[in-house]
């Protein structure tokens, strides 16, 4: 049996914590929400949707990584349309820390 069936670098944990997102080339703010993380990066969902390749900052109110609030700078790597009814928000995103 495959240990690791997504091929993922890093392992992938799940936690669910409200985060804000920065758009760093415009410097507007979106709310979103985390589910889950790994080392390297996070799946998220929020209603704003960055071109993959856009540098974001990422403010994580429950942090996994440490205890509080941490902030993170991260490239969009792919987004998502999420179907209707499936998301409080309109987009899964995945990214990558720097």
């Amino acid at each position: 049996m495959d240990s690791n069936p997504e091929q993922r670098d890093d392992t992938r944990f799940f936690h669910e914590t409200t985060i804000m997102i920065e758009n760093y080339p415009t410097g507007k703010y979106y709310e979103g929400r985390m589910f889950n993380y790994s080392r390297g990066g996070m799946y998220f969902e929020s209603d704003f949707a960055p071109e993959p390749g856009t540098d974001v900052f990422i403010g994580i109110e429950d942090s996994p990584y440490s205890s509080g609030h941490d902030v993170y700078r991260a490239k969009v790597m792919w987004v998502r349309e999420l179907p209707d009814q499936a998301s409080f928000f309109y987009y899964g995103i995945g990214v990558r820390y720097y």
